[in-house]
């Protein structure tokens, strides 16, 4: 491909139309908006969550989570804006089963692990439960009414992805009514942020509805002394033309450039350096990150009959990477390193077609649905990794890096297209007792280019994977389940760190089988479950190539709980235990444990509301195990433990909503690193303190 310039002009009309779209609501303001399609509501607090609340399930449809058979977890923007979370591991930090591995100032953010696997940047996160681009990308939480994470019959519901599961982001909605609130926050080192949030319906009855956020954030941050600027907007228009015929029109736009995130690199010859504090600068001058994306959505639903719905969307998603970043190789076993500074250009493009009809007959309730994905990938031809400083992580060199930059344009490295049928049915055996079934074919084809545009590699599957799964409710409030799934993911490219970097590997097969309860009572519910996943595994060797041998085998224990302890105070709780191994792989690496699988983590947090009236605390923990770090388990990463607090003071003064939220992470400014891949880590986030006041007019 020839030379293109990495953000293009035309990318800016999406702020553009979302600006004049909100000058559209204030000549409206004075309308009345009907419908009731959704509402929003300013709550004085933040309720348990339910497990009668519907969550996202991919092919099988939207369904409470007390009737599905695998585990979830959402998070509501509610509780987002509580907690000030400004990255998907802070959102996730309360499940269990989750493990935040990079922090989200870096080249690689928004990166986190289910059941101990490495979710799939490419397929493994959803928005609205189609393809969305997160390499690279932290999205911006605040275009979201809710963050969903579900574990388990991931691979029947969407397809290709890691057998962990899958995170999915759902947009906000037109609301029924007028709205506008405005914030300002604050993040410990400088950084500001404005955020507009405004919505409500238009026409005589309400039939055209809108929701539209922009958002402007700027300043330095703790982390390792870096910097974030982003600028986002996201819209989304709802057209009720009769009562059986929707449109819909969903995008998001945001460019976010931050500085932060050195890698360190620890080969097994050498064991892990002491922990450095998280505000410690070891970018160079002139590292940082710059991302910018896109999405688009335009989606038909049309009611055939009273129990049949059919709907048919389209998306389509850019982003565009450009960074230069450190990567310290650790040469002693005093913190000492070399430098290799890449420069490098990445993009995306994800095209994704999908049609489906869901109704009910008799006892059943049946999903049938087609589906086609593409993806192109780019890469910059000309890219730099060279070593040009030395130093120690305890007093690191900082070097000036301006004139390494990448060249010679950038070229089409790789493209996979999943073309899929899929059908399912719900069928209830009376009233206690039902069972899912479905089966899903894909057409997978993956190539692999040269920076001349040659092929260099294809891997092509045509392969049927089946979901069953056994449901029985003892009492209208309690779930029993069984569910057996096989699954297709992409294969990771092989690390740059390897001697065979970037190289393309065929795509992995999956198995998982899980059994588990789920009882939402009056003043708790609780959720458990033991599964076990079988899945081919990767690593890098001796000689340092990056493999795809043998199987590693997970399996383990979820268990996580919400209990209202008193009518002002709840607590939520979790546990996972897993054993993670590798087996049937070379000398040396058969029965070591899973690389970056804890095999312990937890996590509490509660709140106490009313402690005044419109004030709430809230209070939490999160610890994770020791893990290893490579495949021989020569390094093992030690456990460690953080706490948060914080606080939200709700208030009506002069008819309108204020609210004042405050909060610090790692309060007792802890030292450690997180895992991010095989081999690499990362400096942990110091003690941060946020505050946020907002408006609801």
């Amino acid at each position: 491909m020839s030379s293109k310039t990495p953000f293009a002009p035309s990318r800016l009309q999406l702020a553009l139309a979302a600006a004049g779209l909100c000058a559209l609501h204030f000549s409206a303001m004075a309308e009345d908006a009907g419908g009731a399609l959704s509402t929003v509501e300013v709550k004085a607090t933040v309720e348990k969550k339910k497990l009668g609340d519907s969550v996202s399930s991919g092919a099988l449809g939207r369904k409470s989570e007390l009737d599905t058979p695998f585990s979830t977890k959402a998070v509501s923007s509610e509780e987002i804006e509580d907690r000030l979370a400004t990255s998907i591991s802070e959102v996730l930090k309360y499940d269990a089963s989750v493990t935040a591995i990079s922090p989200p100032i870096s080249t690689h953010p928004a990166t986190i692990q289910m059941r101990g696997l490495r979710i799939d940047d490419l397929n493994g996160y959803k928005v609205n439960g189609l393809a969305n681009i997160n390499r690279g990308t932290e999205m911006p939480l605040e275009m979201f009414e809710s963050v969903e994470a579900l574990k388990g019959l991931t691979g029947y519901m969407y397809g290709f992805g890691s057998p962990g599961g899958i995170v999915n982001y759902v947009s906000k909605r037109p609301t029924t009514s007028q709205s506008f609130s405005a914030a300002m926050g604050y993040q410990e080192g400088g950084a500001i942020k404005e955020h507009i949030d405004t919505g409500g319906r238009l026409g005589d009855e309400g039939g055209f509805g809108y929701r539209l956020n922009l958002l402007h954030e700027d300043g330095d941050l703790k982390q390792e002394s870096g910097s974030i600027k982003r600028n986002a907007a996201g819209l989304n228009l709802e057209w009720r033309l009769t009562n059986d015929l929707a449109l819909t029109y969903d995008a998001i736009y945001q460019r976010r450039r931050s500085v932060g995130g050195t890698d360190i690199v620890i080969a097994p010859a050498y064991r892990i350096p002491t922990p450095i504090d998280g505000d410690s600068k070891l970018n160079s001058v002139g590292a940082g990150s710059d991302v910018e994306y896109t999405l688009a959505t335009t989606g038909i639903e049309y009611r055939i009959a009273p129990q049949w719905v059919a709907n048919a969307s389209y998306r389509t998603s850019d982003s565009t990477r450009v960074y230069k970043k450190d990567q310290y190789y650790i040469t002693s076993n005093a913190g000492d390193y070399k430098d290799r500074v890449t420069s490098e250009l990445h993009g995306y493009h994800f095209d994704q077609v999908q049609a489906t009809v869901n109704g009910s007959f008799d006892s059943n309730e049946v999903v049938l649905g087609v589906m086609s994905q593409n993806l192109v990938s780019t890469s910059s031809v000309v890219t730099p990794k060279v070593y040009l400083g030395t130093g120690n992580l305890y007093a690191p060199t900082i070097i000036n890096i301006w004139g390494t930059n990448y060249s010679g344009g950038t070229y089409r490295d790789e493209t996979t297209r999943q073309d899929a049928v899929f059908a399912s049915d719900t069928l209830k055996l009376g009233d206690r007792w039902s069972v899912v079934g479905g089966l899903r074919y894909t057409q997978f084809v993956d190539n692999a280019y040269s920076t001349k545009g040659a092929l260099t590699a294809r891997y092509t599957t045509n392969k049927t994977t089946p979901t069953v799964a056994l449901m029985y409710k003892p009492a209208a409030d309690t779930t029993l389940y069984a569910s057996y799934v096989e699954a297709l993911e992409q294969a990771a490219n092989a690390p740059t760190s390897t001697v065979n970097a970037n190289q393309t590997f065929a795509p992995i097969k999956s198995k998982q089988s899980e059994v588990g309860v789920k009882t939402e009572r009056s003043w708790w519910n609780a959720t458990a479950s033991l599964f076990r996943i079988e899945r081919g595994a990767q690593y890098t060797n001796a000689a340092n190539v990056y493999v795809l041998d043998g199987e590693t085998k997970y399996q383990g224990m979820e268990f996580n709980t919400v209990v209202q302890a008193s009518k002002n105070v709840s607590i939520e709780g979790g546990i996972m235990l897993l054993d993670a191994t590798l087996e049937d792989a070379a000398p040396g690496y058969s029965g070591k444990r899973a690389v970056g699988a804890p095999r312990r983590q937890a996590s509490v947090q509660a709140t106490w509301r009313e402690v005044l009236p419109g004030l709430a605390l809230h209070v939490g923990s999160q610890y994770l195990g020791e893990l290893p770090m490579d495949a021989a388990n020569a390094n093992t990463l030690p456990a460690y433990t953080l706490f948060d607090a914080g606080f939200n003071y709700r208030h009506r003064y002069f008819g309108k909503m204020i609210s004042v939220r405050a909060n610090v992470s790692n309060i007792a400014n802890r030292k450690y690193w997180t895992y991010y891949q095989e081999n690499y880590l990362n400096i942990g986030a110091p003690r941060t303190a946020s505050l946020n006041v907002r408006v609801d007019f």
